[in-house]
């Protein structure tokens, strides 16, 4: 689905970081430093590239450099033109989405530590994300300055928040002629998915657009089963 907070599932999981980020939408005294951590498939990086395309749309893309750390490891590796380094020191707002693989290259935290220190010295908001917990990170040179940013943690989705999910994605790809997803059917592409949320919007995605699938007026459990394991 198109990255945007009007997809994103927020819950009791997530409402704090949902609280921060969006503060700076508003006056905030001073510059947002917040590290958001949760395991893989929390929310992370749908929530910070959802708020980034939003603002995008909103006329605010030029003040958002949304980025992740691997996209900065291949830049350090590969020496790549001074204006991507210049937009982590420089955006107003920087997102950095997955921390490791920039932690795990050489001389990754030294430029890291630097990128922070000019940030805070020019009062930027800067977010990042990581599965792993702040308090778990190989740091060095970087440890004090992100010891000083608010740490806050995203939780998987609930049951409740799949199936909300999986809503959202059959209103995304579907028409007014679509077959009708009953709750029960809903559950099953979730169980069939194992919960994984790619795998549920590729199946729903299918399901109401594939030929096979749209003739027919509603899908059940049943119907599920028969169509996604062909």
């Amino acid at each position: 689905m198109r990255e945007s907070m009007g997809v994103f599932i927020e819950n009791q999981g997530n409402a704090s970081a949902v609280k921060a980020l969006e503060s700076i939408n508003g006056l905030r005294p001073v510059p947002l430093r917040l590290f958001i951590e949760g395991p893989h498939h929390a929310g992370k990086s749908a929530l910070v590239r959802g708020w980034a395309e939003d603002a995008a749309k909103n006329g605010a893309g030029d003040s958002v450099f949304a980025c992740s750390g691997a996209d900065i490891a291949i830049a350090l590796q590969f020496e790549a033109d001074d204006s991507f380094f210049e937009k982590l020191g420089s955006t107003p707002v920087l997102i950095i989405d997955d921390l490791e693989p920039l932690l795990r290259t050489e001389k990754g935290d030294q430029l890291l530590s630097l990128m922070l220190h000019e940030r805070d010295r020019q009062g930027l908001h800067t977010v990042i994300t990581s599965q792993i917990p702040l308090t778990e990170c190989t740091l060095e040179e970087s440890r004090e300055t992100l010891d000083s940013f608010e740490v806050v943690t995203i939780e998987p989705l609930d049951e409740e928040g799949k199936r909300a999910f999986a809503r959202k994605a059959e209103a995304e790809y579907g028409s007014e002629t679509h077959p009708e997803l009953s709750d029960d059917a809903v559950a099953c592409i979730i169980e069939l998915a194992n919960g994984r949320f790619a795998d549920i919007e590729n199946a729903v995605r299918y399901l109401v657009t594939d030929e096979d699938c749209t003739s027919r007026e509603t899908l059940d459990a049943s119907a599920i089963k028969e169509l996604l394991h062909r």
